[in-house]
């Protein structure tokens, strides 16, 4: 299947546009965000190297006039982008804002030079544009340079509010999608992508039902856990683990007896060992067969078709699980991401964030959680009110629909730790306690897989530690795709203390 036929038809473009980038960025995280904010400003640099945009221009001129009447409202006949500005076509061609947008300062820039957008590339970034070729490529190269200087995207948006120009930034995101919606553009990969980032964003629209439903899981659950998360990966003793896994617990009794949450006996096999080697172009997701997921995607520069990667399921709050943010701008979040990279079974496993609303990206809460035996595929599929996901072992997570808290199965949940002091904040409470062995390692704001410490192996409330670095190389890469050869290898550093 083409890489159209993908990203477009299996998404309901009648419904995806009616939620747009402004509407995104407003219900969305700090690190959702981010990633929008990225995704415009690559559409925006793809924009300028497609020719046919050239059409949508000239025809809507009269729209973008409007469009741009409120920031720009001293700006007459606008109707393009260069760097990021708007400004006028000029026999066919768009015009240096330099000449045309007297909004438009130049910052640091000297002779020679234009100042890129700053609401989309930082202030004070200026390209070259002494030549045509220069000029042609001025908002890509703008993208470039704020990628070269490793500017902050996190920063930038920081700034953005703090100027009181989010208001500005939402009139250039519905430039980008009314060129999705109503021009020839709505069928390129380009726009795809753009459809795809305002897609996954989705799931942090206020509902109404979101309430209701945290009433109901409070009652069933009992009193949420607060204080039991550990950073296991720091040096804390097989004893914070034991305590840990008992608090958690608390909440979990009489919950895994349902009949359904049984072992799956007949799953889907992976599709290979080890993923293919990748030449990585961009990662995107769409909505899943039922709203209450993603599913995931990685592109090969060299492919026309995506590859899988799996599914996340995110518990955007207010809810018993993730309640009230620090930031109140923000949402408290827990994102369940189920990886299953190109559908192998070295690099399949699940990756928790809980973000507690503060705005930063480094105060997020990361866990990767690796459960052997491996038999089959991870799975997730809707059932009436609640969504059930299969765990590599053919365990069952039953989470409800609407909030997507944890209903029943072999992982148990306690709240987001929303701590205003980050380096006192916890680790996700999560327990698994199936019949299988995991594997867990944290890490704050990073990639846990790469941490200096140790993992986590727990089966039957046994435990042990084991250096990270002996379990995943300096890639991320998992060093073991046979369960038995992994056991063997556990048990060498943990006195046979598990089994398969």
């Amino acid at each position: 299947m083409k890489l159209l036929l993908i990203v477009f038809v299996l998404v309901n473009f009648s419904s995806v546009w009616a939620w747009n980038g402004k509407e995104a960025w407003t219900h969305s995280p700090m690190k959702s965000k981010v990633e929008l904010l990225n995704s415009y400003q690559t559409f925006f640099s793809e924009l300028e190297k497609n020719e046919s945009f050239d059409e949508f221009q000239h025809k809507s001129s009269k729209f973008i006039q409007l469009l741009f009447s409120e920031a720009w409202a001293s700006s007459l006949n606008m109707d393009c982008l260069y760097a990021g500005w708007p400004s006028k076509r000029i026999q066919n061609k768009c015009s240096s804002p330099l000449k045309h947008n007297p909004d438009y300062k130049k910052g640091s820039c000297q002779e020679g030079q234009i100042q890129c957008q700053p609401l989309l590339f930082g202030k004070n970034n200026c390209v070259p544009i002494s030549s045509a070729e220069q000029r042609s490529l001025a908002t890509s190269n703008c993208q470039k340079n704020f990628q070269n200087k490793k500017k902050s995207s996190e920063g930038l948006i920081r700034e953005i509010r703090a100027d009181g120009k989010e208001k500005e930034l939402f009139e250039l995101m519905d430039f980008g999608d009314k060129i999705c919606r109503e021009s020839r553009q709505k069928e390129t990969p380009m726009c795809g992508r753009l459809l795809a980032s305002i897609t996954k964003m989705r799931h942090f629209k206020p509902d109404p039902l979101i309430s209701a439903a945290s009433g109901e899981s409070s009652k069933m659950r009992g009193p949420a856990v607060t204080s039991v998360g550990r950073s296991f990966s720091q040096n804390h003793t097989d004893q914070d683990l034991i305590e840990t896994v008992k608090n958690v617990g608390k909440i979990s009794q009489g919950i895994n007896q349902r009949p359904d949450c049984e072992v799956e006996p007949n799953g889907t096999p992976f599709d290979r060992e080890v993923p293919r080697e990748i030449i990585f172009d961009y990662v995107t997701s769409k909505t899943g067969s039922d709203p209450s997921w993603e599913d995931n995607f990685i592109k090969d520069k060299t492919e026309k078709d995506l590859r899988y990667k799996g599914f996340t399921i995110t518990n955007a709050g207010p809810n018993t699980i993730a309640g009230e943010p620090i930031d109140p701008r923000e949402k408290v979040v827990r994102e369940w991401s189920f990886v299953s990279e190109d559908n192998s079974k070295r690099e399949t496993y699940l990756w928790i964030t809980d973000d507690s609303g503060s705005g930063y990206l480094s105060g997020l809460m990361e866990s990767v959680i690796l459960i052997i035996p491996r038999k089959m595929k991870p799975s997730v599929t809707a059932v009436n009110d609640e969504v059930h996901v299969t765990l590599t072992t053919g365990e069952k997570v039953i989470y409800y629909k609407t909030s997507k808290m944890i209903k029943a199965g072999v992982l148990v949940e306690g709240k987001v730790d929303v701590n205003p002091n980050r380096f006192e904040r916890k680790f996700a409470p999560v327990k698994y306690s199936g019949t299988g062995i995991s594997i867990r390692v944290d890490k704050r704001g990073e990639d846990p897989r790469l941490i200096g410490g140790n993992a986590v192996i727990t089966q039957h409330g046994k435990s042990c530690q084991v250096p990270a670095k002996e379990l995943w190389d300096t890639k991320a890469d998992f060093k073991y795709q046979d369960d038995k050869r992994l056991l063997d290898f556990l048990n060498t550093k943990c006195a046979k203390k598990f089994n398969l």
